[in-house]
């Protein structure tokens, strides 16, 4: 079996746009920063977090962004012809390419429908532009899109499929997705406080991140190895999971099977934390169900938004960079503790320190995915 290293990773988010940037800019409390977008015939405003000093608002950008980002992995990673020839492009994403679509729409009466999204496209034009001849591959699985792409990439290069894959994970604003999560009722009006008794919903964000999975370590001082994970999908709801936390329980189960880690080696959890009433519920009661003690919990959302699709990449980016400046960041946003919850997530920084964790991705639909990272050097 190959060791899947994570050999490099970069990262635009709304904390900065390099791993400098991010890792000074989480030591702050996020800025409000909002949103106005239309619903129904309401102009209505909402917090967001839009990734800094760049704006996707058509096809030109939209494709610059996610090339420039593709350009500094490949550079950072010193991936020769050859290497690229044999590397997957496995993208994650819930919009795909709707940012570029909605205006042409909506600037014209005569629509029906959003023109084409850009599946399968988005991949193909990608690995053209970067000489990539491995398999391209696109998940849409809401939440869970690039965490199920890295899951695969997980599973490819320990069977022997591929020894390198290039995990692609990426949302970018548009007001469909405002409006969709506005007409469920899942938008704060006072920012996202992860697992707290007075949370009032999901600050949503964009975000775009590139990881490559490699059987070659990175040049990093200490190594971040993706042990394993598994996915599962809860068919309780059409939207969310059961707050009974069962598919959550079971989920992480699979996943700890999976790496071969017993529950008791589990250092820290890097919980999906939205700060709905009912996703914080189910995870927190699902993982209960597997955890005697509680490790210690770190929610990122409230700092750089809900990059839905992007989460699985943006957020394992963001955690490997605060681990190699030597830290676990704190968790904004949580003041008071729910007694039906019992989670106390980080309240300040902690130093970083070699073993396992978890991370969650519990999202819209009922899909859940859990990956198994160890930090540290491979066995």
């Amino acid at each position: 079996m190959n060791c899947c290293y994570l050999r490099e990773a970069v990262t635009f988010c709304s904390l900065g746009n390099t791993p400098d940037e991010i890792t000074h800019g989480i030591h702050s409390n996020p800025i409000e920063k909002y949103k106005e977008f239309t619903f129904g015939t309401e102009i209505i405003s909402r917090q967001y977090r839009g990734i800094k000093d760049k704006k996707v608002t058509g096809n030109d950008e939209f494709y610059a962004v996610l090339e420039q980002l593709l350009l500094e992995l490949i550079t950072k990673s010193h991936l020769d012809s050859a290497q690229m020839e044999e590397c997957a492009l496995l993208i994650g994403s819930t919009s795909m390419s709707i940012p570029c679509s909605e205006p042409i729409f909506k600037s014209n009466p005569n629509e029906t429908m959003l023109p084409h999204i850009g599946y399968g496209g988005i991949g193909e034009c990608l690995a053209q532009t970067f000489g990539l001849g491995g398999e391209v591959s696109l998940f849409t699985t809401a939440c869970t899109s690039s965490a199920n792409a890295l899951l695969y990439g997980q599973m490819g290069i320990n069977t022997g499929k591929f020894q390198r894959a290039i995990i692609l994970g990426f949302d970018f604003y548009n007001e469909l997705t405002m409006s969709g999560f506005e007409s469920f009722g899942l938008l704060s009006r006072d920012g996202c406080r992860p697992f707290d008794a007075n949370r009032s919903g999901i600050v949503l964000g964009e975000g775009c991140g590139a990881i490559l999975l490699d059987i070659i370590p990175s040049s990093y001082n200490s190594q971040l190895i993706l042990r394993g994970g598994a996915n599962r999908s809860d068919t309780s709801s059409p939207t969310a999971h059961n707050t009974n936390g069962i598919m959550v329980a079971q989920t992480i189960r699979d996943a700890l099977c999976d790496a071969n880690i017993e529950p008791c080696n589990v250092g820290l959890i890097k919980a999906h934390a939205t700060g709905s009433e009912t996703n914080d519920r189910a995870e927190s009661t699902g993982a209960q169900q597997i955890f005697s003690q509680m490790p210690p919990v770190l929610a990122l959302k409230s700092s750089l938004g809900h990059t839905l699709g992007g989460c699985g990449a943006v957020e394992l980016a963001v955690l490997w960079f605060c681990l190699r400046e030597g830290f676990i960041p704190k968790t904004y946003g949580f003041e008071v503790m729910d007694d039906s919850i019992e989670i106390i997530p980080s309240q300040g920084e902690s130093e970083a320190k070699e073993g396992i964790l978890l991370l969650n991705h519990f999202g819209f639909g009922g899909s859940g995915v859990v990956l198994v990272v160890q930090f540290g050097e491979c066995e």
